[in-house]
């Protein structure tokens, strides 16, 4: 990989590694707002609830308006419970998606340097196919492309690095189109991975961690997105330091 070029991926993926951070720090207000309104609803006497379309402008109503309307007490469950849940799957599902845009916008690059031929339309093509069959993956590791590898300091090999990252991708899609709960497909992928993972680390599949609840529910806390924080992070400067060597 010539030297421009690799300037080029490393600049993408350090994009990416800020993009994480400044997701967190965002989500990290909104979660700090929960358990503010959750405080100020536990102690507040002077009024009694809120509704939620008071505040709209009448000429922005719907034309069949639903006002609901909240007790404090209801309020303050709320916001420990039902809207954090909200934050904390939204985080998990935008921190995949900047990943995944990350590693789409490395293929599309290697795509357009690699194949000088190629015509954009077919560029787009691949881009949105990247994931089926692997084909992202395979390019990256292809030596005849991209011919990314583990990085020395890196116990894990390039394709169990990317196994990982799958794992993680099926739990944004879990949340996204299973409201929450591993479909039978999913869940024999995830032991599919667990049995391909090298024995000495099978501990590191996902379908081990706590985020994967007993009847295959996924469960969000914050140690939950602290975790998925800290390991995007780290599968990020993976790939960061994989081009660095290449």
């Amino acid at each position: 990989m010539d030297a421009e070029l690799k300037q080029q991926a490393k600049q993408i993926v350090g994009f990416g590694i800020a993009k994480i951070v400044g997701n967190y720090s965002d989500n990290a207000l909104l979660i700090n707002a929960c358990y503010v309104a959750s405080d100020r609803y536990r102690t507040l006497a002077e009024t009694n609830g809120l509704s939620t379309v008071q505040g709209i402008p009448e000429d922005l109503r719907l034309d069949q308006e639903i006002d609901v309307q909240y007790k404090n007490e209801e309020l303050v469950e709320r916001y420990t419970d039902e809207v954090l849940q909200v934050i904390l799957r939204n985080y998990v599902v935008v921190s995949v998606s900047i990943v995944d845009a990350v590693l789409e916008e490395l293929y599309e690059l290697f795509l357009k340097h690699y194949e000088g031929d190629i015509s954009g339309s077919d560029v787009e093509k691949k881009v949105r196919s990247a994931w089926a069959n692997d084909s992202l993956i395979s390019y990256f590791e292809d030596p005849a492309k991209a011919n990314l590898s583990s990085p020395a300091e890196f116990q894990q090999g390039f394709g169990e690095s990317f196994m990982r990252y799958k794992e993680v991708r099926i739990v944004r899609h879990t949340l996204v189109h299973s409201n929450g709960r591993l479909s039978e497909r999913n869940r024999q992928q995830l032991l599919k991975y667990q049995e391909e993972t090298p024995d000495e680390r099978k501990d590191a599949a996902l379908i081990n961690s706590p985020i994967i609840g007993g009847d295959g529910e996924i469960v969000l806390t914050i140690n939950t997105i602290l975790s998925i924080r800290q390991y995007l992070d780290r599968f990020l400067t993976y790939v960061l330091k994989s081009i660095d060597n290449a």
